[in-house]
């Protein structure tokens, strides 16, 4: 998510109360892996779109296993 200014080693605040909408990032299991990803509504599928060219976007309407877990709000990186 290195478009998003997410960098490997970045702590990721979280709000599961928050509502997942299209535009967001969010924290989402599929098929048990968790993956860091913009939310993105295109015709009627939703992606999880990576901000990084090197990973492709992930139809969540194509696996069984998917759940939002909650959506990033805040990004703390290290000095």
């Amino acid at each position: 998510m290195i478009g998003a200014g997410i960098h490997e080693g970045d702590i990721l605040v979280v709000d599961r109360s928050i509502n997942a909408v299209p535009g967001k990032v969010v924290i989402a299991a599929v098929d048990g892996e968790l993956t860091v990803k913009r939310l993105v509504k295109k015709g009627k599928k939703l992606l999880l779109m990576p901000e990084n060219p090197d990973y492709p976007p992930i139809d969540i309407s194509k696996h069984e296993d998917t759940c939002i877990w909650g959506v990033v709000t805040y990004v703390l990186h290290s000095l």
